[in-house]
């Protein structure tokens, strides 16, 4: 059975994998994919949190932040995805290093 410890530590995970994959490189496809990493592993620790394992059941905080969130997290990557296509055209490359020539 997976316990309140699990779900916290896999969360810790998924933020660190994201974290890097933020931090670590200079694709804007692999950022955005960093930063969506990263707003699930927020979404499985409030699930964790407001969970009650042994009853098996969610407090209402539980159920509707992650809903909000994956909303709000859907948008933003629209925009980003806008943002790394408008890159491509005009630098012909998704290289966070050519996003200077987009001031143009």
């Amino acid at each position: 059975m997976i316990e309140q410890l699990h779900l916290l530590i896999l969360g810790i995970v998924l933020f660190g994998v994201g974290l890097y994959a933020l931090l670590g490189k200079r694709n804007l496809i692999k950022i955005l994919m960093g930063i969506e990493i990263m707003t699930i592993a927020v979404n499985v620790v409030f699930i964790a949190l407001g969970a009650n394992i042994a009853n098996a059941t969610f407090t209402r905080f539980a159920q509707i932040f992650p809903l909000i969130s994956i909303a709000i997290g859907a948008a933003v990557l629209a925009v980003g995805l806008a943002i790394a296509i408008n890159n491509y055209r005009h630098a012909h490359s998704v290289d966070t290093d050519e996003m200077a020539t987009l001031k143009r």
